[in-house]
């Protein structure tokens, strides 16, 4: 009984250790899918943010540019007002005129009239018929001044009415034309409003999807602090429950092999996002590619997860795990022990990216360390 007590005293902290490294390599994996997204949204904000500040620029050049059309269409609505103003004085004083030529058509008709009874030569029978030749002369010189007098107030009228015609024809054409050019900036002054409705409706979705961005970026921020904290905790626990020797691999810098042999799309500590780097690296490759461990080490966790697609993550032992994501497919399953001969996966663009490439990421005590230092040295490595 008691060799079963003692037996089972020395498998159980085992196990419990083995399980809070799978937990602990899971915590990782999903602490660096919430960097990742943290990288995405924080790509997408700077994005909006600076859609937005154009937007609101281009808000502002509409408003003034709808500020001075309105400006316009008002001293145009003040001329077409004081314009029509002037027409009805100038219609009321064609009136006034074309009365006074009326009388005055009418007062040398009746003149007409009384030279025609009085016959053709008037002055002959005025000669005859007048008794003093000094009175004769001034009726004479009267009637002269009379009909000259006549003559020219026709005229005079006649002259004023065309000229008063003339100028209210050419005041209706300036109206008119005044007319159609307000109502071009009218049309002008609509098609701006519409197109300030439809960027204050933009500008209005961008900042609501900012804010959202806002919510949910704090969101993850929050959750990979807590997810942090309880990585440091689960490791303090594994490293009460003492170290699995069997699992230990002599890591040294310089001394990992490649786990690709791609180029290098992004390198460790380089800007991804507004307050986000890169904390491994993006190695390119073709779909199908193979995918070998930098070293021997037992696979912990093998499966898919938002933002890294396919993963699959390696305890190396005293600390370090060693992270492949993006994969199309994986060879290896948890639990499973493998060396650098092993083809553990293929390259793929998994979890949602646009290119193809393997994502590779080192870890020492938890925290992400540059795997270049770490790395064989190749040609491109500068």
């Amino acid at each position: 009984m008691n060799r079963c007590l003692l037996i089972a005293c020395l498998v159980l902290p085992i196990a419990a250790a083995s399980g809070q490294t799978d937990e602990l390599a899971s915590r990782e994996a999903r602490l660096e899918t919430l960097r990742e997204q943290i990288g995405a949204l924080q790509d997408r904000l700077a994005e909006d943010r600076q859609r937005a500040g154009g937007l609101e620029a281009e808000l502002g050049r509409l408003e003034r540019r709808i500020g001075e059309t309105r400006t316009t269409l008002r001293d145009l609505e003040a001329g077409i007002q004081r314009r029509r103003e002037r027409i009805r004085e100038l219609e009321a004083d064609i009136v006034r005129r074309a009365e006074r030529t009326t009388a005055h058509r009418q007062q040398l008709a009746e003149s007409l009239r009384a030279t025609y009874r009085q016959g053709r030569t008037p002055a002959l029978r005025l000669l005859l018929n007048a008794g003093e030749p000094a009175r004769l002369q001034r009726l004479l010189v009267y009637q002269s001044r009379l009909a000259g007098a006549r003559t020219e107030a026709v005229q005079a009228a006649e002259s004023a009415i065309r000229e008063l015609r003339d100028q209210r024809a050419e005041r209706a054409d300036a109206l008119a034309a005044q007319q159609a050019d307000r109502a071009r900036r009218q049309e002008r002054l609509e098609a701006l409003q519409a197109k300030l409705d439809e960027r204050d409706a933009l500008l209005a979705s961008t900042r609501e999807r900012i804010r959202e961005q806002d919510e949910q970026l704090a969101r993850r921020r929050d959750e990979a602090e807590s997810l942090n904290q309880l990585i440091e905790d689960l490791r303090e626990r594994l490293a009460a429950a003492g170290p699995d020797a069997d699992a230990t691999v002599d890591i040294a810098e310089g001394g990992l092999v490649w786990p690709h042999q791609g180029p290098l799309l992004a390198r460790y500590g380089s800007q991804r996002a507004a307050d986000l780097d890169w904390t491994g690296l993006l190695i390119g490759g073709a779909a199908g590619d193979p995918v070998n461990p930098v070293a021997a080490g037992q696979v912990v966790f093998a499966d898919w997860l938002r933002g890294l697609g396919l993963l699959l993550i390696i305890d190396h032992g005293n600390g370090y795990l060693s992270l492949y994501g993006r994969n199309q497919a994986l060879y290896a399953n948890v639990g499973d022990r493998v060396t650098t001969r092993d083809v553990i996966a293929t390259v793929g663009r998994s979890g949602g990216r646009a290119e193809t490439a393997l994502y590779f990421e080192l870890r020492a005590a938890g925290k992400p360390v540059d795997p270049m230092s770490w790395l064989q040295s190749r040609d491109d490595d500068d």
